[in-house]
């Protein structure tokens, strides 16, 4: 089986974009309608995680994952991350916090929120745009999928 990641974070806060850049696509702004399964990566509407209701599908999601990643845009300030969340998947969760390069960015408040929703892993701190983070995040990205190979 092919190793999959699971995306989940607020809408707005990137993991399509994440997901161009690590796949050295295009990046182009695609809103996400319904779970999208690439070779890596399973990419989650931001509403799954922003209305309760749909907690069972990004859970259900990770029980096909090999890892979650957890994202959280910096210059967002409200955390849409119930307490302790990330102890809902059987699987290693990290966080990565997006949009660090832009002018409203305040990371380490998105950190101590990812941290609130239960993430005790590694943080990763990225800008898709500038290609800040990406290539230790490309690195871990290597690391999981050569492990299921």
């Amino acid at each position: 089986m092919r190793c999959k990641i699971l995306l989940i974070g607020g809408i707005g806060a990137g993991k399509t974009t994440l997901k161009q850049k690590l796949l050295n696509q295009s990046l182009i702004y695609l809103k996400t309608q319904a779970l999208d399964f690439s070779s890596i990566f399973i990419d989650c509407p931001g509403e799954y995680l922003e209305i309760p209701r749909h907690y069972h599908v990004l859970i259900d999601a990770g029980s096909g994952a090999i890892e979650v990643w957890a994202m959280h845009d910096a210059t967002r300030r409200n955390c849409p991350y119930p307490p302790n969340f990330a102890s809902a998947f059987r699987k290693p969760v990290i966080g990565i916090v997006t949009k660090i390069d832009h002018h409203d960015a305040c990371p380490d408040i998105a950190e101590n929120n990812l941290r609130k929703a239960g993430i005790t892993g590694r943080i990763y701190q990225v800008s898709a745009k500038e290609g800040i983070g990406i290539p230790e995040l490309a690195l871990h990205m290597s690391s999981l999928t050569s492990q299921s190979s």
